[in-house]
């Protein structure tokens, strides 16, 4: 996986995974279009055009293909902070070590076997996902079971000798002071709270905004 840069780490959050979408449209955030897309297209929007990036309706957007840094698919994951797993267009980076490439979004390497798994239960497997990919059009699929999802950071962890490995901290993290668990309250982790999630599947689908 490629997770956010230390200026743009990733948060701790949990939340529920209720979809994918496939061939997603990268909605840009602000932030990220005023680092040059947005300058971009304003002095050549020919040349931003063919690299999938228009402004339409007020917003930056970037075309689904080939060039989308979303790369084929988006899982539908409601949380506060627009970050996502996501595919990519710059796959080459998960040849690297460590990967801090991102502006807090985790991307994930072989993205469409890993939705191939997610709808196991289903009747999906790979060869349907790239049928549905192929199509070039932008779908959303429900699960139809949630799944829970924790995004977390650690820097220890078990090792094959039954000890204690310890792992850079690149975001400056730890030592940290956690709370006693209060029995009323969801703990806070990293100033990022847990998430009790209600919004309904729609509504989630329709917000495609990420930090990438």
């Amino acid at each position: 996986m490629i997770v956010g840069k230390p200026v743009t780490r990733t948060p701790v959050f949990t939340t529920q995974v209720r979809g994918v979408v496939l061939n997603p449209w990268w909605e840009i955030p602000s932030s990220i279009a005023r680092e040059g897309i947005a300058s971009f297209v304003r002095r050549n929007p020919a040349a931003a055009r063919a690299r999938g990036y228009v402004f339409q309706n007020g917003r930056y957007r970037q075309m689904p293909g080939d060039n989308n840094a979303l790369g084929r698919m988006k899982l539908v994951m409601p949380n506060p902070y627009s970050v996502y797993l996501h595919d990519t267009s710059s796959r080459d980076l998960f040849r690297e070590d460590p990967r801090y490439f991102s502006h807090g979004c985790i991307r994930v390497d072989r993205a469409l076997e890993f939705v191939g798994t997610l709808f196991a239960n289903d009747g999906w497997d790979l060869a349907r996902v790239d049928e549905e990919v192929a199509t070039g059009r932008t779908q959303t699929f429900a699960l139809s079971e949630s799944l829970p999802l924790y995004v977390t950071y650690f820097t220890a962890e078990p090792d094959a000798s039954a000890s204690v490995r310890f792992l850079e901290d690149v975001y400056d993290r730890d030592p940290v002071t956690i709370a006693h668990p209060s029995t009323s309250d969801p703990t806070e982790v990293y100033g990022s709270p847990s998430l009790l999630v209600s919004s309904t599947f729609g509504e989630v689908a329709g917000d495609l905004t990420c930090r990438n």
